[in-house]
């Protein structure tokens, strides 16, 4: 896994490296703190249910979700996976179409939720 996630107070960085900018089709997305409405630590296995048709990427049942996916019951709205087995994966949730959440397998992700929150919600 080779996700960096840096949080500014305007935005937030995110850099897929090595096999997960392979396997996602993407290596760099920033989101601006202004669309940002919500970041969490979730379940996994709960946030896939919201998942739709894969759109550009990789899916492996049970082991592996990155790339760009449709959302059940919203039609036009697209997720950003890059997440493994972990059953947990920090979610970052945005007022945009593409992408309006963002999930990532990260070790940090409790700190990460927490900081990103927080800059949010000024």
């Amino acid at each position: 896994m080779a996700i960096q996630v840096h949080v500014h107070d305007d935005a937030v960085d995110i850099e897929l490296t090595g096999p997960d900018r392979m396997l996602a089709l993407k290596s760099h997305l920033r989101v601006p703190m202004s669309v940002v409405t919500d970041a969490r630590v979730a379940s996994q296995q709960d946030l896939k249910a919201e998942l739709g048709w894969r759109v550009g990427g990789t899916y492996v049942p049970g082991c592996v979700a990155a790339g760009h996916y449709s959302t059940r019951g919203r039609k036009g709205v697209r997720q950003l996976w890059s997440a493994y087995r972990d059953p947990e994966v920090l979610v970052i949730e945005t007022s945009l179409a593409n992408p309006w959440r963002i999930v990532l397998q990260h070790p940090d992700r409790d700190r990460l939720a927490w900081l990103i929150a927080e800059r949010a919600h000024r």
